[in-house]
């Protein structure tokens, strides 16, 4: 039955973030233009960005105790996480008595889970007598663990992108666009530019990396000051983010890199955050943004060219494929984050001087900036909030009309930002990329350099070296473990660098890690399957030598023995291997470790002189395991092969009384015998030699 006593009231709730904050707000104005006497009340958290946004949009803001949900199962974050949540459940308990909202609109995130959980339980604790429709929105195209689980209390769920649906099983989803605030589109440009005192041959640049603000934006943006310091036409507004944690005050930082340019250059003004951002984008030449979804759609809906620097490593790779599918309609320009050595850490980075390189290119190109804007334009769906504060009223009226049959999915005509082809999943990438090259990433040692042939059969690779680039700064080893991977298969050989820094990283584990037996942050497996990588570039300049003779002393086996390995390969190539890391070799012939001392007798038979050889192989010629002995027998085969025995050479004689007293006896089951076979072609080669 519709209600028509009072006015419609709707409780929005979300926060933490802008890109939380802003959709609601764009659906609250929807509604009031539908229904102008629509009351709304906000829930949020008081440390979020809510806290100052809402009040300015005059809507009355509430707050309830919440935080993110960590990631583990059982920790103290987690327990802290269920407390708070639990007092934040109370308190919207109470505000859900007091408002009586007729609707709740959830844009997800942990600031919106005590209203969405509160309204639950007063339906279980009423005996559903008392039902609050909860029509949640998800931004992003892979929802979070939050969402996953408030969703399956929501009665109806809009997503932005089709990909979505997966992430709400057995909910009615519908795909309903991205909402903008109306705003972003009624602002005159000619008015906004008087606004902020702008004439018509000032460029006006805005730069902002979404209510937090992105540190590589931040930085990036200072670090092409210099280059840009005789565009005394140029006027740049930037909007460096609130964030404030530990190791990185956005403000701060921003300010102190200020600091130590030069001069301060004119024309340039620093803010935390942007509170009227349509006017300045209405007034903007040009704007230097993230990749998000609320970002990208709010400006491009306000036909504003831009180049977007998409944040990496996000669930999904979201942000990128964002940025990927405009840049492929020609709406954006694209510039990737490139990994770096900052201070010893890994970090992401944009060159100032190729930054400035951009932005002057656009800003001296009218003509390519009208066409980024009218494609801009035509890149994104407009009407998405209008469709929400229809499904939204509809709901706060009673009405079931939305209900819909079968698996509870609507089909909604909506153009989705996100199309890529490309594999969210690094490993499923990985995967794809061998195929493409037609190698597996375990043979890397036995393949050695990839040739120009195999990496031509890569499909996009410009994109899949940065995600592998990328994801040697993930937080996650198993995904900075797959970066590596991807860097070796596609011959990314100025990511080198990067790999020896992994492979002589020596940064301490946690100490919960180091109690379940892992030692540094850079792990084992990140650390030997660097060696494959390297092996895979097959350039050996003085930065990977050095890595490779620290990786000989590694503490795990494995990384010695791949690093015996990566030797041998380089020898095999012709690389000169020093007298240094030869005696290093031979001293790895005694390691406590069975793996490591085969692999080491082979590749000394690779480095070392004959007589060395023949001396230190002396002792395994009765070694108790067949790989032992296969490993000598296979070092005496690379000696034969780097010292022909044209003339009877006196280590030639001596090899023979070597293999007269040598064990050829094998516990192996095959249908022949490989140690048997080796030493009867060894003998064959010797014997061929004499008679040359």
């Amino acid at each position: 039955m519709a209600k028509t006593f009072r006015s419609i009231r709707v409780l929005l709730t979300g926060g933490g973030s802008g890109g939380h904050v802003t959709p609601l707000l764009a659906i609250a104005d929807a509604i009031r233009t539908l229904e102008p006497e629509a009351k709304f009340h906000f829930v949020g958290v008081r440390q979020g960005l809510e806290a100052t946004i809402v009040p300015r949009a005059g809507i009355p803001v509430h707050f309830a105790p919440s935080t993110g949900m960590p990631t583990g199962k059982l920790s103290f974050g987690m327990l802290r996480f269920l407390v708070t949540l639990g007092f934040g459940m109370l308190k919207a308990m109470g505000l859900l008595l007091i408002l009586r909202p007729d609707c709740i609109v959830a844009s997800g995130g942990f600031a919106s889970a005590p209203t969405v959980f509160a309204a639950t339980a007063w339906n279980f604790l009423t005996f559903s007598l008392w039902q609050i429709p909860i029509y949640m929105h998800e931004q992003n195209a892979v929802p979070g663990r939050m969402n996953r689980f408030a969703g399956r209390f929501a009665t109806r769920i809009g997503i932005s992108h089709p990909s979505a649906s997966t992430g709400f099983a057995h909910r009615p989803t519908e795909v309903v666009g991205y909402p903008v605030r109306s705003s972003f589109q009624a602002v005159n440009r000619e008015e906004a530019r008087k606004q902020l005192g702008l004439d018509e041959k000032t460029c006006y640049l805005v730069v902002t990396g979404g209510s937090q603000g992105a540190r590589t934006i931040n930085r990036a943006v200072i670090d092409a000051m210099p280059y840009l310091s005789d565009r005394t036409n140029l006027r740049i507004v930037h909007a460096c983010g609130t964030m404030k944690r530990s190791g990185y005050n956005a403000m701060e930082d921003t300010r102190a890199r200020l600091a130590a340019l030069p001069e301060t250059p004119e024309g340039y003004e620093l803010a935390e955050y942007l509170h009227d951002m349509p006017i300045h984008l209405a007034a903007a030449d040009l704007a230097l943004i993230r990749a998000g979804a609320g970002s990208l759609v709010e400006v491009c809906s306000s036909g504003i060219p831009a180049i977007v620097i998409p944040k990496a490593n996000l669930p999904g790779d979201s942000q990128v494929a964002n940025a990927r599918e405009l840049a492929s309609q020609d709406a954006i320009e694209l510039v990737y984050e490139e990994p770096t050595l900052l201070d010893g850490k890994l970090v992401e980075y944009v060159p100032g001087k190729m930054l400035a390189e951009k932005l002057i290119a656009l800003l001296d190109n009218p003509a390519r900036r009208a066409e980024l804007s009218r494609k801009a334009r035509e890149a994104v769906d407009r009407d998405a909030a209008d469709r929400i504060a229809d499904r939204v009223l509809r709901l706060a009226r009673g009405l079931t009309s939305l209900d819909v049959p079968g698996n509870g999915r609507e089909a909604v005509e909506v153009p989705p930002l996100i199309k890529s082809s490309f594999p969210s999943s690094p490993i499923i990438l990985r995967r794809q990329v061998e195929k493409q090259v037609g190698i597996q990433f375990e043979r890397a040692m036995d393949v050695g350099r990839l040739s120009d042939e195999r990496i031509s059969a890569i499909d996009d690779i410009d994109y899949v070296r940065y995600r592998g680039a990328a994801l040697l700064v993930h937080g996650a080893w198993s995904l900075r473990n797959e970066g590596v991977k991807l860097i070796g298969l596609t011959r990314h050989e100025s990511q080198r660098i990067l790999l020896a820094h992994l492979l002589r990283d020596r940064t301490p584990a946690s100490k919960m890690h180091r109690l379940l037996g892992g030692d540094f942050q850079q792990v084992g497996f990140v650390r030997r399957n660097t060696l494959s990588a390297l092996a895979m570039i097959g350039v050996y300049d003085d930065p990977v030598r050095s890595a490779v003779h620290d990786a000989l002393e590694d503490p795990y086996f494995e990384v010695r023995s791949n690093a015996l390995r990566l030797v041998r390969r380089m020898a095999r190539q012709g690389e000169r291997i020093d007298v240094g890391m030869a005696a290093m070799v031979a001293d790895l012939t005694r390691d406590p470790i069975v793996e490591v001392r085969w692999e080491a007798l082979h590749t000394f038979g690779h480095v070392g002189l004959p007589d060395d050889i023949i001396a230190l192989c002396r002792p395994y010629a009765f070694a108790a395991q067949p790989p032992v002995r296969e490993a000598v027998l296979k070092a005496f085969h690379a000696l034969v092969d780097r010292f022909p025995n044209d003339h009877g050479e006196p280590w030639a004689e001596r090899l023979e009384a070597e293999l007269d007293r040598f064990a050829i006896t094998t516990v192996a089951f095959h249908p022949h015998f490989p140690l048997k076979e080796r030493f009867a072609t060894l003998r064959k080669r010797l014997h061929e030699g004499d008679k040359a």
